[in-house]
């Protein structure tokens, strides 16, 4: 399909980028006390280069101007909460003293990238090996049938839209632009006041018509039925919506899945360390599995989560940011072996989903414009 873009000839600009990237990764995955999305920064700039980041800092800001980019796409938000003062002495207002003047963006996605399909567990459960993933705890956001009638002229051009705006999609991906079409007869009758597009007014009008049917999630329909009624023919469009019970189950928080055999604990451990360039990482019950093969995870700080991992029945559970009291309790509890791997080290391999991401819009826009991951970030750590 093509991607949508913004209206005006000329380069793409930061608003279609964000556009994009809140169709892959959708606001409404985030926590309710996240701040996802536009940190900085304005959509009318033209897009002349992509740094995908962990982070926004001073360096990050520096490299993203010595290569020449000026949307800075960061996992963790520069702004968390509401500023009561903005002083550009300190941090963050140095901070986004520097972004403006450089006349850069920035733009993140937190929470949605953790529970997306494809986002930071995902990833992370590829990068380690496992199978047959589902997340531990599923996304609760509800999916809806949509389903328009539009003359069969003018139906891939509906159905286009409606794609670009965020319907069609079905599980994991790569399912997208998914649809069902069967054909029909339409009659109206304008009546005196109406300004049809097709047929006529003071008659019956019988129009062949499609009977559009897809997929959308409930927090995406204040995108797609504008997108509808801008693309459909019609003066009103006909449209149903109808709730459907099915969560999408393929997003949510942490993952769970499994390796092809069990693994010694202490092997999997240095094959984590090791694969995800790690200084150190800590095993916390080294003596409660002498072989694990069932692999609960969640990226960044997920402790939060290590229930839902021990329901689950995994062997162990990977996460960053263990606390003492936590890592005294599972040892206490005698429960399933926690491995922390750290939060960089967990969450940086998203960094090339980000950038492809990225890329895919800037390729089907035919567009010249560079995607860098920030090599201006190393793990905060240092081991001594």
């Amino acid at each position: 399909m093509t991607w949508a873009v913004a209206q005006g000839e000329g380069p793409l600009r930061h608003a279609d980028l964000i556009a994009f990237l809140e169709r892959e990764i959708p606001p409404a995955l985030s926590e309710s006390w996240d701040n996802c999305g536009l940190q900085v920064g304005s959509r009318q700039y033209p897009l002349r280069g992509v740094l995908c980041c962990l982070d926004i800092s001073a360096e990050v800001i520096d490299e993203a101007r010595d290569c020449g980019a000026n949307f800075i796409f960061s996992h963790h938000p520069l702004l968390f909460k509401p500023l009561a003062r903005i002083d550009l002495d300190v941090f963050p207002g140095n901070l986004i003293s520097r972004v403006l003047a450089a006349e850069m963006t920035l733009f993140s996605a937190h929470t949605n990238l953790d529970s997306v399909a494809g986002g930071v567990n995902d990833q992370l459960a590829r990068l380690l090996g496992l199978k047959n993933c589902s997340p531990l705890l599923p996304d609760a956001g509800k999916n809806c049938k949509l389903v328009t009638f539009v003359p069969a002229a003018a139906v891939d051009r509906v159905a286009e839209a409606l794609f670009a705006a965020g319907a069609g999609k079905i599980g994991r991906a790569p399912y997208r632009d998914c649809s069902f079409r069967s054909s029909g007869t339409g009659t109206f009758f304008p009546e005196k006041g109406a300004r049809p597009r097709i047929g006529e007014i003071g008659k019956i009008n019988f129009v062949d018509e499609i009977r559009l049917e897809t997929i959308v999630r409930e927090s995406s329909l204040p995108a797609v039925l504008p997108a509808l009624c801008q693309a459909h023919p019609y003066e009103v469009p006909a449209y149903d919506v109808y709730p459907l019970n099915s969560a999408d189950s393929s997003c949510g928080a942490g993952r769970v899945g499994v390796l092809d055999k069990p693994v010694a604990l202490k092997d999997f451990a240095l094959f984590v360390k090791e694969k995800l360039g790690a200084a150190a990482v800590r095993l916390i019950g080294e003596n409660l599995k002498d072989k694990v093969q069932k692999i609960a995870l969640c990226g960044g700080s997920g402790f939060s989560l290590y229930d839902a991992a021990r329901k689950s029945g995994a062997d162990l559970f990977i996460t960053g940011d263990l606390k003492h009291h936590d890592a005294r309790a599972v040892l206490e509890a005698a429960r399933i072996p926690v491995l922390d791997a750290g939060h960089f080290a967990t969450e940086r391999p998203v960094l090339e989903v980000c950038a492809t991401w990225c890329r895919k819009l800037i390729a089907a826009a035919d567009a010249d414009i560079k995607v860098a991951i920030a090599a201006a970030e190393p793990e905060p750590w240092a081991l001594i």
